[in-house]
């Protein structure tokens, strides 16, 4: 037993070097065709008390408003206000994409935090931590510089957080503030307080704890109201309504409708079903070269990225499946409404959202210990990541294969 633990642990601290390593690549090669400032731009702007975009060369072609000839980032506030202080000693050269990494660090302690409170042992929780980094579209959502993917790499951390605080010291106005904190990113992520919602009709939480959790939570809604009304006039409009003309191929999904069940089944098919796109050596023909395979920005269905979700299928419960699954149903079916799927993208990454509440699900089909399978299923998904985020600009760095 002490030596089958042993060798888990060595075997985690190699994978764990080797995905380090690889980010480094990915993040590198991101950065030759993604170097996206719009979140920087706004910090500056916040920094002259504006909050509109400044209408020059410098603005982003994507994920902006427009509302009486003023241009708006389409987010909430969170993430620029963040990156006041880097913006102000160095400009709007400081890379966005920190935010990011520290998103990432934030969610490997937050889960291994959660993980321990589920009883596993201190290097199965490491496993489970870099399970939810390196083999989830967390990791690809956040080592690459693009505005949306940015704000949702720093949005879902904060959930982990309120997790992680709701299995230790349970501190009910520190989960409502960082869930307030998560909205303030995506309106969407003010859902997942559903789940604290059914943990007091459980009777886990008291009267005076889900009060306590609603304040800070309609404090920043209030907050995020008043920011919508200072750009678009209304409390609710976060600025999509006003969005401007996604390029081609969105364009073409925007013609059937923004948001409706039209959408659905595509949205399902790419969570769900679409895998990686072959790599032939004639179109015209069915003969595979290396390395095989590379991303489809449509999406890539979640068994590919995340492979450990399979266990899902043992279908165990524990207390709080239910709730989980209930938080991740809501929060899932206004994005499968939604025209552009998350285009474009490794994985699919509006999964984001709902994901730590599909990790709590999972965590029954994991107790009480890893399985060896569920560490093969860890090591393949980080693999694939590694090997196949940047396969995105046909690059493969790791293989030393480049356009």
């Amino acid at each position: 037993m002490h030596m089958q633990e042993k060798n888990k642990k060595i075997l985690f601290f190699a994978l764990l070097i080797f995905a380090i390593f690889s980010a480094f690549l990915i993040l590198k090669t991101a950065a030759i065709y993604n170097w996206d400032i719009s979140l920087n731009l706004l910090a500056m702007q916040f920094l002259k008390g504006h909050i509109s975009l400044e209408p020059n060369l410098d603005l982003p072609v994507g994920d902006i408003s427009i509302y009486n000839g003023k241009y708006y980032i389409y987010f909430g506030p969170l993430a620029s206000i963040i990156l006041i202080p880097a913006v102000a000693i160095l400009g709007k050269s400081f890379p966005q994409v920190v935010l990011g990494i520290v998103g990432l660090i934030i969610s490997f302690f937050a889960v291994y935090s959660i993980s321990k409170s589920f009883k596993f042992s201190k290097v199965d929780s490491l496993w489970l931590s870099l399970f939810f980094v390196f083999s989830t579209v967390l990791f690809s959502t956040s080592v690459i510089n693009i505005t949306s993917y940015t704000v949702e790499a720093i949005g879902m951390p904060l959930i982990l957080l309120a997790l992680a605080e709701y299995f230790s010291k349970k501190r009910p106005l520190v989960m409502g503030i960082l869930l307030g904190l998560a909205m303030l990113t995506r309106i969407t992520l003010v859902l997942a307080a559903i789940f604290f919602f059914i943990e007091f009709i459980k009777k886990r939480l008291s009267k005076k704890q889900i009060a306590l959790i609603f304040i800070p939570i309609m404090f920043f809604g209030l907050v995020y109201g008043g920011y919508n009304y200072l750009r678009f006039n209304s409390f609710t409009e976060t600025g999509y309504g006003y969005h401007i003309q996604d390029p081609y191929p969105l364009s073409k999904n925007k013609e059937y409708a923004e948001r409706g069940l039209i959408h659905i089944p595509a949205n399902l098919y790419s969570f769900f079903v679409k895998p990686p796109e072959p790599i032939l050596y004639f179109r015209d023909g069915f003969v595979f070269k290396f390395p095989f395979i590379k991303a489809d920005p449509w999406g890539m269905a979640i068994w590919f990225t995340s492979p450990l979700f399979l266990l899902l299928f043992r279908f165990k419960r524990n207390l709080y499946y239910v709730p989980s699954l209930v938080t991740t149903v809501a929060i899932a079916l206004p994005i499968f409404t939604w025209y552009s799927i998350g285009f474009a993208q490794f994985g699919y990454r509006y999964a984001l959202d709902f994901l730590p509440f599909l990790f709590l699900m999972l965590i029954p089909s994991l107790q009480p210990k890893l399985s060896k399978p569920a560490i093969l299923l860890i090591t393949l998904g980080v693999v694939f990541n590694c090997l196949y985020i940047a396969s995105l600009w046909d690059e493969y760095p790791l293989l030393g294969i480049t356009r």
